[in-house]
């Protein structure tokens, strides 16, 4: 788990020190080559916002796509991200996952959802726990059958 989570930590430190490097060159090429696009050094220029501010850093949909993945630990964490997000589709993809087989991703996904407070995912959470419930009678009474 620990391997895992160093080598997203090590992927997410690269792709930033890229984007900063790239928009870094970029604005440098454009400080060089945008006053003599304008007409010269009098012509007033409007300023241009870094690439960085404009472009949104929202990973929201790739959580959501990891809770489709083979691998239990990148549903774990994509339960978790999703938890400091808000919108249907995200409530939606938390409660698909309330259902999975791990223990550890349906727990994540209800902890997410608990935070989230959405009443969707509080009504979906009542049931999750009447279903488990039901299901705890049922291995109950077969057990003791037995």
């Amino acid at each position: 788990m620990l391997e895992l989570e160093l080598k997203i930590l090590l992927l997410t430190m690269v792709y930033f020190m890229g984007w900063f490097l790239f928009e870094k060159v970029f604005s440098a090429a454009w400080e060089r080559f945008a006053p003599a696009a304008s007409g010269g050094k009098g012509a007033p220029r409007a300023r241009v916002p870094p690439l960085a501010s404009v472009t949104p850093l929202d990973q929201t949909w790739r959580y959501i796509r990891g809770l489709k993945s083979p691998d239990w630990r990148i549903r774990r964490i994509s339960c978790i991200q999703l938890g400091d997000k808000r919108g249907t589709a995200v409530v939606q993809a938390l409660i698909e996952a309330l259902n999975d087989p791990k223990e550890e991703v349906s727990i994540a996904a209800g902890e997410a959802l608990a935070k989230i407070g959405d009443p969707a995912a509080i009504n979906a959470l009542s049931e999750h726990v009447r279903t488990l419930d039901q299901r705890l009678d049922h291995t109950y009474e077969r057990f003791r059958a037995a």
